[in-house]
C-alpha cells in the first residue's frame, strides 16, 4: 500500500486584484495631496496680492489725511498698471453740539481696484476726520 504525502503548496504574494486596488488607493491619495498643495499656493498668491493692495490703500489714505486742508469732492489715480484708486471726501452727519463748536466731521471713502487672477477685485476703506470750520 502506497501512501502519498500530500504537501500543501502555499504561495505567498498578492493577487493582481489586490495590487490594482492598492494602486487606486495610492493614486487617490496622491491626487488629493496635489489638490491641497495647489489650493495652498493659490490662496498664498491671493493673500499676497490682497496684502499689497491693503498696504497701497493705507499709504494713499494716509497721504490724504496728512493734508492741512481737506476739500470735499473726489480724486482718482493709479499705482503702477495694476492698481486704480478713487477717494471721496464728503460731509458726515454731525450733531448740533459739534457743529456749534466750530467743527465739521468728514467721511473719507477710499476705493482700490486691482487685478488678481484674471479678475478685478475691489477694496474699500472708510474713515472719519474732524475738520475745523473756516471762519467766514
Amino acid at each position: 500500500m502506497k501512501t502519498q504525502d500530500s504537501k500543501l503548496i502555499t504561495q505567498s504574494g498578492f493577487t493582481l486584484l489586490e495590487v490594482v486596488v492598492a494602486m487606486a488607493i495610492v493614486g487617490l491619495g496622491v491626487v488629493t495631496l496635489l489638490e491641497v498643495f495647489s489650493l495652498g499656493l493659490r490662496l498664498g498668491a491671493r493673500s499676497s496680492e490682497r496684502t499689497k493692495a491693503t498696504a497701497y490703500s493705507r499709504q494713499a489714505i494716509d497721504e490724504v489725511l496728512i493734508r492741512r486742508e481737506l476739500r470735499e469732492g473726489g480724486e482718482e489715480g493709479t499705482l503702477g498698471d495694476r492698481y486704480n484708486w478713487r477717494i471721496q471726501v464728503r460731509p458726515f452727519q454731525t450733531d448740533a453740539q459739534l457743529s456749534s463748536a466750530g467743527w465739521d466731521l468728514r467721511e473719507i471713502v477710499f476705493q482700490m481696484r486691482y487685478h488678481e487672477g484674471g479678475r478685478e477685485r475691489e477694496m474699500e476703506l472708510k474713515t472719519l476726520r474732524l475738520v475745523k470750520k473756516k471762519s467766514p
